[in-house]
């Protein structure tokens, strides 16, 4: 099942990476990381980062043997901390249900979307081909965002970006693959923008930590 959240792995000893899920069951979890791929079969810690409020759910994972995409594995859950695998079904269950509610469906909304979205204006710098892009981000959720600009950039590719937070740093800087573009005005899409839609993949500990503080605030500030 599609269902695009943040996730932490890391081999014994080895870096930690954060990324993004690109499907889930309440077994395992299909993740989204094109330059930093374990060994089959080797175990991993894991961190999830649902959308229940909690602290992220920790897990062991083990590679499958067998995963045969370029920029994504799966990971197969074998031991997690108690409470967890409710945690998971309970989410799992969730986007089920809004898959079953297609009168629901609406412009700008995903069932598979487990995280919430909120508008933004952050300076956003995108190396693509070779080429660098100065656009605005206009949305964002913890697993990416979307960015309001005229170029075009073939979707499935990854690029370096760099977002400018309002925490006074330095942007912040990491890997995101471009899952959906958007051209404005286009007929059957009137009202659409023109845009990227980016997914993060391939962080650090420390890209995590700030974007979870701004939607942190942002948060605080719709409430």
């Amino acid at each position: 099942m599609i269902i695009v959240l943040p996730v932490r792995f890391a081999a014994h000893g080895g870096m930690a990476v954060q990324t993004t899920s690109l499907e889930m069951t309440d077994s395992g979890v299909r993740v989204l990381s094109p330059f930093h791929r374990p060994q089959p079969d080797e175990l991993l810690t894991l961190q999830l980062y649902l959308p229940d409020a909690q602290p992220p759910a920790g897990a062991i994972g083990r590679m499958r043997g067998r995963n045969e995409a370029a920029d994504s594995f799966w990971l197969d859950v074998v031991d997690a901390v108690r409470g967890v695998g409710a945690r998971v079904e309970a989410l799992v269950s969730l986007v089920g249900a809004r898959l079953n509610r297609p009168t629901q469906q609406q412009e700008g909304y995903s069932p598979h979307r487990a995280l919430p979205r909120y508008p933004v204006s952050l300076g956003v710098s995108i190396e693509a081909a070779k080429r660098l892009i100065t656009a605005n981000a206009c949305n964002m959720s913890a697993s990416g965002l979307f960015v309001r600009t005229g170029e075009e950039v073939e979707v499935g590719s990854v690029v370096s970006l760099w977002l400018e937070l309002p925490d006074r740093d330095k942007p912040v800087a990491a890997q995101a693959k471009v899952v959906h573009s958007t051209a404005g005005g286009r007929s059957a899409m009137p009202w659409s923008e023109p845009g990227l839609g980016l997914q993060f993949i391939d962080g650090d500990d420390a890209f995590r930590a700030r974007i979870d503080r701004h939607l942190a605030r942002l948060a605080k500030r719709s409430r």
